[in-house]
């Protein structure tokens, strides 16, 4: 191997997007390391073929949870990316902000202001309409598709406008109440991940190599730096010795696990693990958070997208109509209409998201939500999680068969304010079904009806149903100091000279929805305040 300045750890969302800061305003030779393969393969290009990834072996992490006291004891299935782009490469591609009150535990100093943050979501965002023959380099495309969603959102918008909820066409600004069409990440057809926006373009740069599907197996530890690190590459045990120093960007799980893997993490705990403790680092790990959801399902009077993917004569349609025009369902995501609103809150915040999707997969076992596998019949979703749960969880090391493997605690519902949430959600499902432009619509509700049943019911159908919705983070949070997290606001890891964490697990909350678009936003501005950095080392 040869000689390197920089190693980046993961090309996810962000570590694509901290690669190409670095390769585009620097001349540090670099190298990136991917655990999977190329993103090259048609079920990641393809929009809806993101349910085909859900399960995929080679480009999925396939992880469960452990048990959730909460949850009735279930384990919770975790896809996480394990491919270029990332979770970017197997997501829903809905592009979601936050929300203003989302960023207030963030400022740490001027560069994490909300001001400095809303300013590095317009830097990195190029908003599109439908088609668009070409869009300017390293802008990521916020597509609104709002035309091409289905016809049955307008009785979700009538109804929320009796409710006097503000219709917000981007979603994008802290209204109080808002809802509308969310805003996806695809370009002519095409998913637009950031691998595709900001990788693809200088995969082939002199200063660049990239590996995919190799391992980082440990960072070996001197005089507070990380002086190599140890990988597996076509099945060949690899020391790498970079010059300068390594970024981590594998994520809220594979971050901190590969931390304490190495002996970087609460040093009682490594003890445990019979790790030699490199560095004692309490927080790695702790503080992990993550959106809980569950969708009521109904039948409906009326055609939905059910009617075009829950038959083999309208899968095929669906295929030729994407093949020749890049329109239809294949070319959209599933998510289609939601919005964030305060129903009783104990913040001065909104504390639920909502989702109304025009179709429903309510087949279920082993705790499995197969995506595409639509019913037969007309139905619609009403889905909702908690914009800001409290409950916090944590990554740590599980050992099977002499192996490290991570052990995911999300630790779900044991705050109790994440309790009043639910049941905010219960009375307000209640309310909005019963409107006349949702109650007119509705067949029969499928496996229970919020109308009918009581908030005892709805819990324990709650703790029985309800699902992550894929957006763990603050893993390794970003903080003042190593008592209170794991990397300082200018993202090196508290106490190490040349280790940087650059992805979700620095996030200090949660935002409210979908998380990606923060990713992308503080991997970007991360990059800059890194790049000040790397200053002193550019030739």
């Amino acid at each position: 191997m040869k000689n390197f300045d920089i190693v980046i750890v993961g090309a996810g969302s962000a570590g694509c997007i901290v690669t190409n800061q670095i390769i585009n305003n620097t001349n540090l030779k670099i190298l990136l390391i991917e655990a999977g393969p190329s993103d090259n393969h048609p079920v990641i290009q393809i929009p809806l073929g993101y349910g085909m990834t859900f399960y995929h072996k080679k480009m999925n992490w396939n992880f469960y949870s452990e048990k959730q006291k909460k949850l009735n004891d279930r384990e919770l299935y975790y896809p996480r990316g394990k491919v270029i782009g990332g979770s970017g490469s197997i997501n829903a591609m809905i592009y979601a902000r936050g929300l203003k009150t989302d960023f207030e535990n963030w400022n740490l100093n001027k560069s994490w202001s909300w001001e400095n943050i809303k300013d590095t979501y317009e830097k990195i965002e190029v908003p599109i309409k439908g088609k668009s023959k070409k869009i300017p380099i390293n802008k990521i495309p916020v597509n609104d598709v709002s035309n091409e969603h289905h016809s049955i959102l307008k009785n979700y918008f009538n109804a929320a406008n009796d409710f006097h909820f503000q219709f917000n066409h981007q979603l994008n600004s802290s209204i109080e109440d808002q809802v509308g069409n969310y805003n996806v990440n695809i370009i002519n057809g095409f998913r637009a991940s950031s691998a595709k926006i900001f990788l693809k373009p200088i995969k082939n740069h002199p200063n660049l190599t990239i590996l995919t599907n190799t391992e980082v197996l440990k960072l070996n530890y001197e005089n507070r730096k990380i002086s190599s690190l140890k990988i597996k590459h076509k099945k060949k045990i690899i020391v790498i010795k970079p010059n300068i120093g390594t970024i981590l960007s594998t994520g809220s799980i594979m971050t901190p696990y590969l931390l304490l893997k190495s002996g970087i993490g609460k040093a009682e705990e490594l003890r445990q693990y019979n790790i030699p403790v490199q560095f004692n680092s309490p927080h790695v790990g702790k503080n992990f958070q993550d959106h809980l959801g569950l969708d009521y399902l109904y039948k409906t009077h009326m055609p939905t997208l059910n009617d075009e993917l829950g038959t083999w004569t309208g899968r095929i349609k669906t295929v030729l109509r994407y093949f020749y025009n890049r329109k239809g369902p294949l070319s959209l995501s599933l998510n289609q209409g939601g919005g964030y609103i305060n129903w009783k809150s104990l913040d001065p915040y909104p504390n639920i998201q909502l989702y109304f999707n025009p179709l429903t997969y309510s087949v279920s076992y082993k705790n499995k939500r197969p995506l595409l596998k639509t019913d037969k019949f007309s139905g619609f979703i009403i889905g909702f999680n908690s914009c800001r749960p409290k409950s916090l969880g944590e990554v740590k090391l599980r050992l099977e068969n002499e192996e490290y493997y991570p052990s995911i605690n999300p630790n779900y519902l044991s705050d109790e304010r994440d309790i009043h949430d639910l049941y905010s959600a219960f009375d307000f499902v209640r309310k909005f079904s019963s409107n006349k432009h949702i109650k007119n619509i509705i067949k029969a509700p499928i496996n229970i009806d919020p109308i009918k049943a009581s908030d005892k019911e709805l819990l324990d159908h709650f703790k029985s149903m309800a699902t992550t919705i894929y957006h763990p983070c603050g893993t390794c949070r970003m903080s003042k100091d190593i008592n209170s997290g794991v990397v300082s606001d200018k993202l090196k890891v508290h106490g190490l000279e040349n280790l940087w964490i650059v992805d979700a697990s620095i996030m200090p909350n949660i935002t409210s929805g979908n998380i990606n678009a923060p990713v992308m936003m503080l991997s970007y501005l991360s990059s800059k305040l890194i790049l000040e950095e790397l200053k002193q080392y550019n030739k």
